[in-house]
């Protein structure tokens, strides 16, 4: 049906508004990163700094603030890029085998014992942080990446197994039985001929699992205390410590963090917008 000009004219209208909306608080924040403490803890009102500065930026480069030094910003950049990318890889590695398990094989108790799988990502991360701590503290693997790691994975693998056994499901059996018959094995016709049709859910689950893994807070400030082993978001908490606030930091830094997700949200966005929805449809 063909809209009036009066409609075109409201549907301007609101697009234009959501668009404010959405982008006037990220333009805040970006204003907001040249600002000084002074500007950002003044008790008057003013959307724009009197003075702009790039010292919040420089401060987090070089470690340093208003009471001495901070965690080194780069070292916790690469520290989460490690966890997190380590993560996804560990998670879909595992989970893809486990995902094809389901999907194919038949074998008693299988859709309880997904359920279970499933069930226990509903299980608060809180309840286990005190039996975990133990564990990896008596194993000696406190402040060491590979630590968050195996965390990560063990608390991202129920959402992966769960996704990909949807998009595994989808895919016609007959193809892969005539592979079968022309003599490619089980593991050929997985990676040959599942992965591939597979790949829109892939990369939605490994994009969501890296996302998780990249903001996570609350495993990664209790198993790390050292300034080597600190992640990006426990670096930028490091900003409100000892008895200091420093906003222009905390803002400065939770920006240059955000930019990966939000880079990573773009290149790959058909794709997540096609993984999610298919997989909703065939899960």
């Amino acid at each position: 049906m063909k809209r009036t000009k009066k409609q075109q004219f409201f549907i301007y209208i609101g697009v234009i508004g959501v668009l404010l909306f959405t982008l006037t608080p990220i333009f805040l924040l970006i204003v907001a990163t040249f600002s000084s403490n002074a500007d950002l803890n003044a008790k008057t009102l003013h959307l724009m700094p009197q003075n702009w500065t790039v010292d919040n930026y420089t401060n987090i480069f070089s470690g340093k603030a208003s009471d001495g030094s901070l965690p080194p910003f780069f070292t916790a950049l690469k520290n989460s890029f490690i966890v997190s990318l380590s993560t996804t890889i560990l998670s879909l590695f595992i989970g893809i085998f486990a995902a094809y398990a389901y999907a194919r094989f038949r074998f008693k108790g299988k859709d309880t014992l997904l359920i279970s799988v499933l069930g226990f990502r509903m299980v608060p991360e809180i309840v286990l942080l005190i039996p975990l701590y133990i564990i990896f503290a008596r194993m000696g693997m406190i402040n060491q990446l590979p630590t968050l790691i195996l965390i990560y994975t063990a608390f991202n693998l129920p959402f992966v197994i769960w996704m990909l056994q949807g998009y595994f499901r989808s895919i016609p059996e007959s193809m892969e039985e005539s592979a079968l018959m022309d003599g490619v094995s089980r593991l050929g016709v997985l990676f040959r001929f599942v992965l591939p049709l597979s790949v829109p859910g892939i990369i939605a689950t490994s994009i969501f699992v890296f996302l998780v893994s990249w903001d996570e807070f609350m495993f990664a400030s209790i198993f790390t205390s050292t300034y080597d082993a600190k992640t990006l978001t426990v670096a930028i908490s490091e900003f409100s410590k000892r008895g200091m606030i420093d906003f222009g930091m905390q803002i400065a830094g939770g920006l240059m963090a955000s930019l990966p997700p939000i880079i990573l949200a773009l290149f790959f966005q058909k794709n997540i917008i096609s993984g999610l929805s298919e997989g909703s449809e065939k899960g």
